[in-house]
């Protein structure tokens, strides 16, 4: 795809203007391995922020304690309230979001960063490979996809690896509270975002030459309840936007439909995968029912119902949300 008219261009951030947030949640061994990573792999100028989110321990303050980085805490659970936490807590013009189950790969945040040399991006992705390619070599040459429409979200990116103008995002009102892990509507948070910042004008570069890989570790009905986490936020996803923009809501409703459907048809014959891509086709049609009588404001779901706090005594030196 081509992309749009050239805006001036003007001098390349460096890694002085980033900061790279990590939102975890009582998962302490797979941050700490994350963190060593990004500090084997990123450049020292580069700000480091975990966003402890509502996690019932102090374990993941103190990963990051043991790592020198500096942690940010939010009470309240949810992975969009945490990267909002983010948002709002760095004074970095530009921020890349991974996650704690992931693993950077040399040279991710100066792929990332020279795009943003174009006033007109506001967002970058990369690409997401499963954690058994580490060490593979890849020999595909690195796409560049320049995307303009909103309904093009959908394939944006992912939430392991995107990143922002801050104050961008933060005109937008951030991320939808209501949407993402921890939450019901468990998924869709980063989509919904990408789709937000192309309905408004803004451009989305996706650049393979930025690269995390990922380890999935949900095994039985954890898997399968991570499937229907994602559908729900998938259904919700599409709901909003035949509220907002009936016609892209209609062609996101049908891309969400179709690859279910494929997907479930072609793992039918694997009882795990089988089982989840259900679990993700039911959950896409509850997310749906429930999302159309959610009240919206500005693009954003109204939460009716915040998950309790987990309050846990603030040590010196962390800042709390």
């Amino acid at each position: 795809m081509s992309g749009p008219p050239e805006a001036p261009r003007v001098a390349p951030p460096g890694p002085g203007d980033l900061t790279v947030a990590v939102c975890s949640r009582d998962r302490g061994d797979l941050l700490r391995r994350c963190l060593a990573q990004i500090a084997r792999v990123t450049p020292a100028q580069v700000e480091v922020l975990v966003v402890d989110s509502g996690s019932r321990t102090r374990a993941t303050l103190d990963v990051a304690a043991a790592a020198g980085v500096r942690a940010v805490r939010s009470d309240t659970p949810g992975l969009s309230i945490a990267r909002n936490l983010a948002l709002a807590s760095s004074d970095r013009p530009f921020v890349l979001f991974t996650d704690d189950d992931c693993l950077a790969v040399d040279g991710w945040t100066g792929a990332v960063l020279g795009w943003f040399a174009d006033p007109a991006v506001v967002a970058v992705t990369g690409r997401m490979l499963d954690h058994t390619l580490v060490g593979v070599p890849d020999l595909a040459p690195a796409r560049v996809r320049h995307l303009t429409r909103a309904v093009e979200g959908i394939d944006a990116g992912h939430g392991a690896l995107m990143a922002f103008r801050r104050e961008r995002l933060r005109a937008l009102g951030g991320f939808d509270d209501v949407l993402g892990a921890g939450r019901r509507l468990a998924g869709a948070e980063d989509l919904d975002m990408l789709c937000r910042v192309l309905a408004a004008g803004g451009v989305v570069v996706r650049d393979e030459a930025s690269v995390v890989h990922h380890a999935n570790t949900r095994e039985g009905a954890d898997h399968t309840d991570l499937y229907r986490g994602y559908g729900r936020g998938l259904g919700a996803l599409v709901a909003k936007w035949l509220r907002l923009r009936p016609a892209t809501g209609l062609t996101l409703g049908a891309i969400v439909a179709r690859r279910a459907m494929l997907r479930w048809l072609r793992a039918r014959a694997d009882r795990r995968e089988g089982a989840a891509q259900l679990a993700l086709l039911a959950g896409a049609l509850s997310g749906w029912r429930e999302a159309r009588r959610t009240p919206l404001v500005a693009g954003r779901f109204v939460d009716q119902a915040p998950p309790a706090p987990v309050t846990l005594p603030t040590p010196q030196g962390v800042a709390d949300a």
